[in-house]
């Protein structure tokens, strides 16, 4: 017996497609052990050696999915000869039921059956594939992002609330994924203060150390790290940091966690102008600018 374990499901699909062109009358056992709850090393060897020993031919050929499905096909067999088969298999899997996880077909008439099963096993293997990539890109991606922050300059870490404090100008920060939005806010805001722009969670902190801005708006959904993410190792840079949330209308359960974690409020979208200089007016470091009086960004949150 022949047994293929690679690149199953197409070398399958092209085999089926031959004998329903060529030997129609040939059948094909198909074992859905998928289901089965059993790893692959405790039942193979027992398939196998039950499958040799009743299709006495030598020509049949066992297709090993990568799901754990088995497809046999053969010459000849008959619905007889595979109900004995399966009743001797469940003898040796038992207590592994098998009833219900096998079928057998004939293949010049079930053809577009067996052909859809085999593109759909394709389908999910194709999934699976760019599921993994995905994985390994974002594993890669965190590895990176991670990397960029332990590159944090220390001395600017340091030197925050000092620059801060010594900065005449107030400096407003903003982080916003939605192009849009970055656009209506930075018009808002340009005309009365410094504003610095950037698009995603790794900019933000990085961008942080360098600005030390006065206010910090901050996106909840990120295309990174998530917006508390973001507060946690913010307010281990800068415990005295002034965070307000933009947030969707959907957003109240995480617009309270952030404010648990520190932030000092949120601007709902679509934001209001007089919302933003609100919160941008309580900052205890653009009050003592305006005061001309120093603060360390050490107050309470």
């Amino acid at each position: 017996m022949l047994v293929i374990a690679k690149d199953t499901e197409k070398t399958l699909l092209q085999e089926l497609k031959t004998c329903w062109e060529s030997f129609p009358t040939h059948r094909c056992l198909h074992l859905r052990f998928s289901q089965l709850e059993q790893d692959k090393e405790e039942w193979f060897a027992d398939v196998l050696d039950s499958l040799r020993a009743f299709l006495e031919e030598s020509t049949a050929q066992l297709y090993l999915c990568h799901d754990n499905d088995i497809f046999v096909l053969t010459r000849h067999l008959t619905n007889k000869r595979a109900a004995e088969f399966l009743a001797h298999l469940s003898h040796k899997l038992a207590p592994a039921p098998l009833t219900g996880l096998a079928s057998l077909f004939e293949i010049g008439v079930d053809w577009p059956k067996l052909r859809d099963m085999c593109n759909k096993k394709l389908e999910n293997i194709e999934l699976l594939k760019n599921q993994k990539q995905q994985e390994k890109k974002e594993e890669v991606e965190k590895v990176t992002r991670e990397e960029a922050l332990g590159k944090l300059d220390r001395d600017l870490i340091s030197s925050l609330a000092m620059r801060r404090e010594m900065r005449e100008a107030p400096v407003i920060m903003v982080v916003e994924d939605d192009p849009f939005t970055q656009k209506l806010v930075g018009n808002t805001l340009k005309k009365s203060y410094e504003v610095a722009m950037t698009s995603d969670g790794q900019g933000a902190l990085m961008n942080y150390v360098n600005k030390a801005p006065d206010v910090l708006f901050l996106d909840i959904g990120l295309p990174d790290f998530d917006g508390h993410t973001v507060l946690e190792k913010l307010f281990k840079i800068d415990p005295g940091a002034y965070v307000v949330m933009f947030s969707g209308n959907g957003d109240r359960e995480n617009v309270m966690r952030a404010v648990e974690l520190g932030a000092k409020g949120f601007v709902g979208k679509p934001f209001t102008q007089e919302k933003m200089f609100k919160y941008i007016e309580k900052s205890p470091f653009i009050q003592a600018k305006l005061k001309k009086e120093p603060t360390h960004g050490n107050h309470v949150r």
